[in-house]
């Protein structure tokens, strides 16, 4: 598929960089207007054509990509008429939001009805990945489709691997995410007494990095931890919905120290909502 032009909703700080990396590769980007207008104008100084709403972009779109905060925003924007009503019989949704298995589902249902093609994509590599192209993508849908855009993906990722079928993807991302969640927790903590024993933090980068309790949470977070620096990449209330679609999915389950992380970062977020999700540590450090 020689797909060039490239719909984008959700410039946010995944998904601004993703798409500069969709444009240093070639591709012409369609955009919306919005209530932060600074990325659009940022992406516009590099070439991107914007439109006054989303119908624009769905209607000059190959290839739509979607990377949303939460499944209500996947559900108000891809299943409206502005957007299932305007694109084209060979276009393909590329869905990257960290959205619930559940929901994929349903936007797939309805893309299904309209003869479209639809994969189910979100991202792992946090805002450095995205900013770099090394991301990790898992997708949940087809091989043949996949294949199609494959080049679009190799844009934005290191790393793409097919998991399995619609919702899967989202499944997958849900499981990471809760691990991430309680290693960010544990990372804290590591740091909280690593510097009460007075241990220098690059040897205990350097030895922790390469012995048996080696996260990457810890070796990408302790800088930043350590300087106290919690401005917003993957926001902190974010990564509270991430563990709250993990824990709603293994409702039955034993899953003591997901349901421990949910309920510390609900408690968190009442004060530290808008920035990063290692400011969950302002609990431990």
């Amino acid at each position: 598929m020689n797909a060039k032009k490239i719909g984008f909703i959700g410039l946010g700080a995944m998904g601004l960089p993703m798409a500069k990396n969709l444009m240093k590769n070639g591709y012409e980007l369609h955009i919306a207007a919005h209530r932060n207008q600074k990325p659009v104008e940022e992406l516009k100084e590099k070439g991107a054509i914007e439109h006054p709403s989303l119908k624009g972009v769905a209607k000059n779109s190959d290839i739509l990509i979607s990377i949303l905060p939460t499944d209500q925003e996947m559900k108000s924007v891809l299943l409206s008429e502005e957007i299932l009503g305007n694109l084209s019989n060979h276009s393909i949704l590329i869905e990257m939001t960290s959205g619930s298995p559940a929901m994929m589902k349903e936007v797939e249902k309805e893309y299904v009805k309209k003869g479209l093609k639809i994969l189910d994509a979100p991202v792992s590599g946090g805002t450095i990945g995205a900013e770099q192209g090394t991301l990790t993508v898992m997708v949940g849908g087809d091989g043949e489709t996949l294949n199609n855009v494959r080049p679009i993906l190799d844009a934005m990722a290191k790393q793409i691997y097919l998991v399995g079928a619609i919702g899967t993807g989202k499944a997958i991302k849900a499981i990471n995410q809760m691990l991430a969640s309680i290693h960010m927790i544990s990372a804290a903590e590591a740091l909280a007494l690593g510097e009460k024993l007075e241990i220098d933090k690059e040897m205990m980068k350097q030895v922790i990095g390469n012995s048996s309790g080696s996260s990457w949470m810890l070796m990408n977070k302790i800088d930043s931890l350590s300087n106290r620096n919690f401005q917003p990449g993957f926001k902190l209330k974010l990564m509270r919905k991430d563990v709250e679609i993990a824990a709603s999915e293994g409702k039955g389950l034993h899953l003591p120290f997901t349901h421990s992380a949910l309920n510390f970062y609900k408690e968190a977020e009442k004060e530290f909502s808008e920035l990063d999700f290692s400011a969950i540590s302002k609990k431990i450090l």
